[in-house]
């Protein structure tokens, strides 16, 4: 443990590294896309899903640092943020690739999608699962050691 958040959590070394990484790989890929990529593509935007109602609509950047701020954190409970996504056009609420980098410390571990834990709304199902249900795009983990891996069932 290197410090503790503003909510008392511990953050490790591995922690705050993987931060790190994932600023200059978010720094990165967004100088590359910008040549690249025709279409519009997203940052860390944060999206709320209802699957029921297969219905997906943004939070913006600006209602998401108030809830922070606020210490509302519960009403972001179900949102999802993926790292970056690819769109196929302007629709901002489809994807056609969904890409989450992933650090793992040591890099002798794999890496994996998250999965989702038993006080989740998505209860048991994995991260990479629901972004391909809430935005319709391929999502494919990215690591420095395995490259670009397809979320598989």
């Amino acid at each position: 443990m290197v410090e503790t958040d503003r909510c008392g959590k511990p953050v490790t070394r591995a922690m705050q590294l993987g931060k790190r990484k994932h600023v200059l790989a978010l720094a990165c890929a967004e100088q590359v896309l910008k040549e690249l990529w025709p279409a519009p593509f997203s940052i860390e935007q944060r999206y709320r899903y209802y699957p029921n109602a297969r219905m997906v609509e943004t939070v913006s950047r600006k209602e998401e640092a108030r809830l922070i701020a606020e210490g509302c954190t519960e009403e972001l409970r179900g949102t999802l943020k993926p790292d970056l996504v690819l769109h196929g056009d302007h629709n901002l609420l489809k994807a056609v690739l969904i890409l989450d980098f992933k650090f793992p410390c040591p890099d002798s571990n794999a890496p994996r999608w998250t999965e989702y834990g038993s006080n989740n709304p998505y209860a048991y199902e994995s991260q990479g699962a629901i972004y391909e249900k809430a935005l319709g795009g391929q999502a494919l983990l990215v690591s420095p050691k395995a490259g670009m891996e397809p979320f598989e069932r």
